[in-house]
């Protein structure tokens, strides 16, 4: 059944408070500043999920003021009380200490508080020598929106680590991030059959449909892109559905989209209708799943060798 998602991202440059001096206590207020006077003109326009960047921690926290997920600071506690106040969901970039250890962590945060974080996999080198640990690769975390993991920055770069969520399935992938990503965010858009909404400094922040394709990006008009995306989607490989589609949309209608990119040969299935789900009309239809497909190939390929 049609799960229709207003989702946002939020551009944050923080060249705009450098002046050549690292005063923290003055980098931490414009960080807070910024993020709150953004955050607020957002508020009141039915947005369901907002992604952070990770250059708002950046410049404004160190480790030695991380935050605890008991005991919120300034950071969670704006991030809190706006997902509260709006009855949203948020993806917050905050220094979060656990124990001994610090981690760069991408907090999921719903109307009744934190629901889940991920710990950034691998830090760069500068991180590692600022006391920042590693965390412990691949986390989903459900919620009333979806199915939500996160990549931080350099993670994007490592394929064992795209691979665990593709294992996953999630169903979004947040990208708080100082690193454009360029291609790579498309790679992690198609290979984990997931929708990915990038909050980055600079280019490349926005929302990609799980076929790498921009939904919606910023640019010089705007710093928060926004699009209306339907979780309720499945993917089947060409061969698998190509004969089936005219079927499909006969008996369904607008309460089915299908579309089959020329470039990817994969269609990718959302369901509009109140009655029933994509996976309920790729069964209806006898459709193969893309990764059913592809594991099916690869169990005949090994059958053969």
């Amino acid at each position: 059944m049609a799960h229709f998602v207003n989702v946002a991202a939020v551009q944050f440059q923080p060249t705009i408070y450098y002046d050549g001096h690292h005063d923290w206590d003055r980098l931490r207020e414009g960080a807070l500043e910024s993020t709150a006077k953004t955050l607020d003109s957002l508020g009141g326009q039915g947005l369901d999920l907002i992604v952070l960047s990770e250059s708002i921690s950046a410049i404004g926290q160190t480790s030695a003021n991380a935050e605890n997920v008991k005991t919120p600071g300034p950071f969670l506690r704006l991030y809190m009380d706006f997902a509260r106040r709006e009855k949203t969901h948020l993806v917050g970039s905050c220094l979060l200490r656990e124990g001994e250890r610090v981690y760069n962590s991408a907090v999921v945060i719903g109307p009744q508080g934190i629901l889940g974080r991920y710990r950034k996999t691998f830090p760069v080198p500068e991180e590692l020598e600022q006391g920042i640990s590693p965390g412990n690769g691949a986390a989903v975390i459900d919620t009333p929106v979806g199915r939500i993991g996160a990549a931080i920055c350099f993670d994007l770069n490592f394929g064992e680590l795209r691979h665990a969520y593709a294992e996953l399935h999630p169903q979004i992938i947040a990208f708080p991030s100082m690193y454009h990503g360029g291609l790579v965010q498309e790679i992690w858009a198609y290979e984990c059959r997931s929708y990915f909404v990038s909050a980055t400094c600079f280019e490349n922040c926005g929302i990609l449909d799980p076929f790498g394709r921009p939904l919606a990006l910023a640019d010089d008009y705007t710093r928060v892109p926004r699009a209306r995306i339907n979780l309720d989607y499945v993917m089947s490989h060409r061969s698998s559905c190509i004969k089936r589609i005219p079927d499909m949309r006969r008996k369904y209608g607008l309460e089915i989209s299908i579309e089959v990119p020329a470039h990817v040969g994969v269609a990718l299935i959302s369901s509009a209708s109140p009655d029933r789900t994509a996976r309920d009309i790729a069964r209806e239809f006898e459709l193969e799943l893309l990764d059913d497909y592809l594991a099916r190939c690869r169990a005949l390929v090994r059958k053969q060798a």
